[in-house]
């Protein structure tokens, strides 16, 4: 956690009142929030290397680029040195702090249809189809380093290198060599947020605000999509049964993918490649946990064993994961 010292920094930079600071939370980056002229911020603070303030950097000015032009995002505050980031250094540690706009509304509730629903799908596709049209044109200052773009991963644990790990890790390898040999034209490839989940925007009648764009990658946007979806489906479906997975996954992306069009055009070509990065993501998330994996199973949980054993049943048999089985959707999308 950063020291009173680094908030009070941080405070001097952003120019509000160290005492109105709350925490929020505390996993990839230090979150607070914060009053300023009788409105609520977000700071963020994030315990990086000197030199990946640069990456911060990049990120920020384009979330400032979207908002200006129109996306509904929480808009990135200047310092009183008018730049988006301070850098700050105690005891051999940096700390990165940025400053948001705190979004409006509430986060989504599956029980509520105020707050989950066809509308919110349209409106949610609609705010990603405007950030990837204007990322068609984004143009990343001179004097910015770039975002990463999307690699293969490089798994070293050798304990997720055999037994069932190994079959998760084989199906990671093959889905990425297939990723890999994609086009990356301008047209289905650019910066995207690629971690837009329900936990990651505000509803406020049904209109959708994001935030969170600290992992922004340039990436195909049927990706982006996919990551919408699968988390859609991961955490928005009233039942745990297969066949409600697929149905829903499918009314999900009709709905979403009516709104992404009236921002931005995604060919026949891009829609078929949905349910395969469905299927990426889902893979990933076994290596998101288990990146410092011991070996031993009694260091899994229960629910971790299960997915496991869940996830190497479905490839041994060749069959997709929950909610990635809707390859028919598309030819009624036109």
């Amino acid at each position: 956690m950063a020291s009173s010292n680094i908030l009070l920094k941080a405070a001097e930079s952003f120019e509000f009142n160290v005492g109105t600071l709350i925490f929020v939370s505390n996993s990839t980056n230090e979150v607070y929030r914060f009053t300023k002229d009788d409105q609520s911020y977000i700071l963020r603070l994030s315990q990086k290397s000197h030199e990946y303030a640069a990456k911060i950097r990049a990120e920020v000015d384009w979330v400032y680029y979207l908002v200006k032009n129109g996306v509904r995002a929480s808009l990135p505050i200047q310092t009183c040195n008018h730049e988006l980031t301070s850098v700050f250094c105690e005891e051999d540690k940096w700390y990165i702090a940025t400053a948001f706009q705190e979004a409006a509304g509430r986060f989504f509730d599956k029980h509520n249809e105020q707050l989950w629903g066809p509308k919110v799908f349209r409106n949610w596709g609609e705010a990603m189809g405007r950030m990837h049209r204007l990322s068609t044109i984004y143009e990343t200052p001179d004097i910015l380093v770039k975002r990463d773009s999307w690699s293969r991963r490089n798994i070293n644990n050798p304990h997720l290198q055999r037994g069932r790990f190994y079959v998760l890790l084989d199906k990671l390898i093959s889905m990425e060599s297939l990723i890999d040999s994609l086009p990356r034209g301008s047209d289905s490839f650019g910066l995207i947020h690629n971690d837009f989940h329900p936990y990651n925007f505000f509803i406020d009648n049904s209109e959708i605000t994001v935030f969170d764009f600290d992992d922004s990658i340039y990436g195909w946007f049927s990706l982006d999509i996919a990551i919408a979806a699968t988390h859609a489906v991961w955490w928005g479906v009233h039942a745990e049964d297969r066949v409600t997975k697929n149905r829903f996954a499918q009314q999900f992306l009709r709905e979403f993918l009516m709104g992404y069009e009236k921002e931005h055009h995604i060919s026949e070509f891009w829609k078929q490649t949905i349910p395969m990065f469905m299927e990426y993501r889902n893979i990933c998330s076994f290596f998101w946990w288990s990146s410092e994996w011991d070996g031993h199973e009694s260091s899994l949980t229960e629910d971790q064993q299960n997915a496991i054993n869940h996830a190497v049943k479905l490839i041994e048999r060749g069959l997709p994961f929950d909610g990635c089985d809707i390859q028919i959707l598309y030819h009624s999308l036109g």
